[in-house]
């Protein structure tokens, strides 16, 4: 309970200095490479090629834009790309965010709330055209893998065969209980087809 009051206690701290106390945070090498999901090595040799900056105040510390930098990276690398090409990807990200904040900061109130309105209806448009596809992809997903499932089975002669064991007409049943269920559960989560 103490923690889960802390925790709002400190979010609020940072919700009410408008960042300061992020803008203020500074990990070392080991602590940033931790939380970026990255080993200190490659922290240190992302550093020394110029593709992370430390931090401005210290040279061995890391700041919450430097560490972002880092997530963005590996999660480029993740997607297949070389190191270079995440670091170009990566610096255009960046560079198009800061020109969106400097856009941002130019805007009077009145704009601002225009933008984020435009935003948020945008937002909303894309959760409904999730809302549209998703059920039925997952629907069609699961039924799929239902449908192998007894394909597999059809195919090893298990379906016309348990065999004389009776702990494989067990398995075999329960295989077969299990497929029936995710077709029942899919067709019970399938959206109502429009009349």
């Amino acid at each position: 309970m103490a923690k889960t009051e802390g925790r709002e206690a400190l979010a609020q701290v940072v919700v009410a200095n408008d960042g300061e106390v992020l803008a203020r945070l500074r990990l070392s090498a080991a602590e940033a490479a931790r939380v970026c999901r990255v080993t200190p090595r490659q922290l240190i040799y992302w550093t020394k090629k110029g593709l992370v900056r430390p931090s401005p105040d210290s040279e061995h510390d890391y700041d919450v834009f430097a560490m972002e930098k880092v997530i963005r990276i590996r999660q480029a690398l993740d997607k297949g790309h070389s190191l270079e090409r995440a670091a170009q990807i990566v610096q255009r990200e960046m560079d198009q965010l800061a020109a969106d904040v400097e856009r941002l900061e130019r805007l009077t109130p009145e704009e601002m709330e225009n933008e984020l309105r435009r935003r948020l209806e945008r937002l909303e448009e894309r959760v409904a055209a999730l809302r549209r596809t998703l059920p039925a992809s997952l629907g069609i997903a699961r039924l799929r893998s239902a449908v192998a499932l007894l394909a597999r089975l059809e195919a090893q002669g298990q379906l016309h065969d348990p065999g004389a064991d009776g702990d494989a007409a067990k398995i075999l049943a329960l295989r077969l209980g299990r497929a029936v269920d995710e077709l029942e559960q899919v067709i019970r989560d399938m959206p109502p087809v429009p009349a």
